[in-house]
């Protein structure tokens, strides 16, 4: 682009000395044309300009961490000029460390049409990354000279890493106590043996037992069809992320992803084991705790959502006001931490939780958990796991065995 700048000048200059050595009516003619041309094909593209559209469109909208996302930006030209050069500008960041990064889509349009350009990204770390058009470009057709407007059209993806599993039930014990009343609640995507809720109907196999028979499908349908019963769910707990410290930059980003890592697998673990539950974090831009129930897989991928955008990870120092425990969700209290002491651990029990389960998260080698809080834990009957950010996998898969 420089590069024909530098050469239209030159033009522009060999034009004057012509005009000069030759004063001819000619001569002049030509200088001065060739003086005016960027400036009419400027007020062209200007022209042009005012009739474009774009859209952002991200695909996949959930993603794996390390995985390629493509990210479409397409144009509308609703003009009867052609363009032949149109700069799309953009930042894309995570909004967990908000820094940002800006590119370039380049593409053309022709008259009354539209056009599309596809960039691949990936991103390293969990978080949304939002992906925002600023400026909209538009070159004179010998790109030479652009006019630009603003614009605030922008996309997101959600950067999810992949849920490790947990052999083991946290709240095990507890659950299985609680279940004197019948749950009105049940899994969306496992069958159970609840006989008073249907799951759904299927054709028979071998093994099948003659109550599970739907005799008027059956009859209806003129071949065996079969009943499979719901799954209840257990209790409803609560998930509660009180996580934080002084981290910038990309040691915060690591840190925030494997609290993110741990976060997903004891949710996704949990549900599993047939526990309903609401996951709660306290949003450090809103200034509130924001809360989202899990009770299959479409809620979570809604929590999921809203969890990654969230500005959840405080720093050491800042004060948050006590998240008030409503009564019906007072029964299990699941708290992921990297920080446990004793007025904590006081205040939840306080608050109304009858059963506090901690799951310590933090690098074990170099913050272990002192041998006077797990005495404390101990005798305060409360149970803690931990969690090991340099090894998340196999610590997250021995959660709850006991």
């Amino acid at each position: 682009m420089t590069g024909k700048r530098i050469a239209y000048l030159i033009l522009i200059l060999l034009a004057g000395l012509f005009s000069i050595f030759y004063n001819v009516y000619f001569t002049m003619n030509f200088f001065f044309a060739v003086l005016l041309l960027p400036f009419l094909l400027l007020l062209v593209s200007w022209i042009s300009l005012r009739k474009v559209e774009i859209r952002i469109t991200a695909m996949p909208v959930i993603t794996k961490k390390g995985s390629d996302f493509e990210v479409k930006f397409e144009a509308y030209n609703h003009s009867p000029i052609p363009i032949t050069h149109l700069e799309i500008c953009f930042t894309y960041c995570n909004e967990i460390s908000n820094r940002k990064k800006k590119e370039k889509a380049v593409l053309g349009v022709d008259k009354d049409s539209s056009a599309y350009t596809v960039l691949s990204l990936k991103s390293e770390h969990c978080g949304n990354i939002k992906i925002t058009a600023y400026s909209i470009r538009c070159y004179d057709i010998l790109s030479v000279g652009y006019v630009s407007k603003k614009c605030n059209e922008w996309a997101t993806v959600s950067v999810a890493p992949t849920p490790h599993p947990m052999a083991g039930d946290i709240i095990r014990k507890t659950a299985d106590m609680e279940m004197e009343d019948e749950s009105i609640h049940y899994q969306e995507y496992k069958p159970g043996s609840d006989s008073s809720e249907i799951f759904g109907v299927r054709d028979y196999k071998e093994g099948d037992r003659p109550n599970q028979i739907h005799w008027k499908l059956s009859r209806k349908n003129q071949r065996l069809i079969m009943k499979d019963y719901s799954q209840p769910l257990r209790d409803r707990s609560l998930l509660f992320i009180d996580v934080g410290g002084n981290e910038e930059g990309e040691k915060k980003l690591l840190q925030t992803d494997s609290c993110i890592e741990a976060v997903l697998s004891v949710s996704d673990g949990i549900l599993k084991k047939g526990h309903q539950h609401m996951l709660v974090w306290y949003d450090w831009v809103e200034k509130l705790y924001a809360e989202k129930d899990i009770t299959g897989n479409d809620s979570s991928k809604e929590a999921l959502t809203a969890f990654l955008s969230a500005a959840f990870y405080g720093s050491d120092g800042k004060e948050k006001e006590d998240y008030k425990l409503e009564d019906e969700l007072g029964r299990n209290v699941i708290l992921i931490t990297n920080e446990v002491s004793e007025d904590k651990v006081v205040k939840w029990q306080k608050s109304g939780a009858r059963s506090l389960y901690i799951v310590y998260i933090n690098d074990l080698q170099k913050v272990p958990l002192k041998a006077r809080t797990m005495e404390f834990l101990t005798r305060s009957m409360v149970s803690c796991y931990c969690v090991d950010t340099k090894n998340i996998k196999e610590t997250i898969f021995k959660l709850g065995i006991v």
